[in-house]
């Protein structure tokens, strides 16, 4: 399980690609690797564990309006995602069945440290486009926009860019423990504002506040409070020193709500596009998509299909940008899968978030959901393998968030007749 989720974290291992109407399918190497886990899931069968419903339902209506739309719109390469999705996600209910808490908490730890160890290797084998784009940080002489587009240059660990390279190296801290949080979470920090990740940094900030909440070592108290203000404040020289602050903070505050700017954007206000093209620009594109999300959705409230709202879009409601997701979940269920997708997914966050009510997000598990629900308002497809492991996870903890559809009947002592589900032994938190 522990080679698996290290591969989820590096997709890079990539033998081919399969193309399809709607981008290409790579061959990653995790895809390959998770077959190791059929036959026993095979021989399992009589027995194997499900999702809840509610959650396999969704997945059942991707997979059919998959199919209905595809003699329209083609066939997208999300369909791998989210088949691939369920696969691990009965894999790890089944697989890890009989883990303990511990074990599942020590298994996301070396994930992530590893994933994390590797990034760093990654950032020094590019150490040359590094040390140029903290020169120019420093020096301070490109616009915000000229930042953006020069760290999109950086390397890419999981294939996605740097936004979800400091987006999971931030999720993955909720399950370091001990001392090494510490250094795991300053590099989550600072690679969130090199890389002027605006969901690195939200990721972050998230960590930071559930750390200081409820992890054990690092848990804010009026003893410790002197050490956080001065480590706090070697955090804001660091960055302020290397240019780093006025990246991340150009990349969150648009150019027209910064009063030091005020003058630039006035003498060149002739020059400046209209006002939905500043949101594009400041967005990332997202704003053009989104403006043309209730057009789309009013024109076919049933759906396009997985992954297919976005050739639509470009197809015939003039969209030009390179995005090939809504970074936005609900909007992109709500269009590929419908209203009724849509409606299904909020549900499920209700639910969710319902369930939270008296815990308050204590499990680790739980915060790192939390987390990836506030990011996907921005970011995600909501079909991330990553995502979904650990959603797993989360589930096997709840003995009610599963089922065994196929389970035999037996008496019990007292002649009832019941099924024989076996019980998950994780600990509750």
């Amino acid at each position: 399980m522990l080679i698996q989720l290290i591969l989820l974290y590096v997709p890079s291992f990539q033998f081919f690609s399969i193309p399809t109407d709607n981008g290409s399918i790579p061959a990653s190497l995790c895809y390959f690797f998770s077959l190791v886990f059929a036959p026993y899931l095979m021989i399992l069968l009589p027995h194997l564990r499900l999702p809840h419903w509610s959650i396999l339902g969704l997945f059942v209506l991707v997979y059919v309006l998959a199919l209905i739309r595809w003699p329209q719109y083609g066939l997208s390469k999300s369909i791998l995602h989210w088949a691939f999705g369920l696969y691990l996600i009965v894999t790890v209910l089944n697989v890890g069945a009989d883990f303990t808490k511990e074990q599942w908490l020590r298994l996301l730890e070396v994930g992530a440290c590893t994933f994390a160890i590797l990034h760093v290797f990654y950032m020094l084998e590019n150490y040359d486009l590094v040390l140029k784009l903290l020169r120019e940080y420093r020096e301070g002489v490109l616009s915000a926009d000229q930042m953006r587009v020069n760290c999109s240059a950086i390397a890419s660990l999981t294939r996605g860019g740097r936004n979800l390279d400091a987006t999971w190296l931030a999720l993955g801290g909720f399950f370091v423990r001990g001392k090494k949080k510490a250094v795991y979470g300053t590099y989550a920090i600072l690679f969130a504002f090199f890389g002027a990740s605006r969901v690195g940094m939200i990721s972050s900030l998230c960590l930071i506040l559930w750390t200081l909440v409820y992890d054990r070592v690092f848990r804010l108290t009026f003893k410790n409070l002197k050490w956080y203000i001065l480590y706090g404040l070697c955090i804001l020289l660091l960055l302020a020193g290397s240019g780093m602050m006025r990246v991340g903070v150009e990349s969150i505050v648009p150019d027209s709500l910064m009063f030091w700017k005020q003058s630039e954007m006035a003498e060149t206000e002739n020059l400046q596009p209209e006002e939905p093209q500043i949101i594009d620009g400041y967005l990332s594109g997202r704003g053009a998509m989104w403006e043309r999300f209730p057009q789309m959705l009013r024109d076919n409230p049933l759906g396009f299909g997985v992954g297919n709202a976005l050739r639509v879009m470009r197809q015939s409601y003039g969209f030009t940008s390179y995005e090939d997701v809504m970074h936005n979940v609900f909007m992109q269920l709500a269009l590929d899968e419908g209203i009724l997708g849509g409606l299904w997914f909020l549900g499920l966050c209700a639910a969710f978030l319902y369930g939270q009510r008296k815990e308050r997000f204590r499990s680790p598990f739980a915060a790192y959901l939390l987390t990836y629900l506030i990011l996907s308002v921005v970011q995600f497809h909501g079909g991330e393998a990553l995502m979904q492991f650990t959603l797993a996870v989360f589930l096997l903890e709840r003995n009610a968030w599963f089922m065994v559809p196929w389970a035999k009947k037996v008496i019990n002592e007292r002649g009832e007749t019941t099924y024989a589900t076996p019980e998950s032994t994780v600990d509750h938190p």
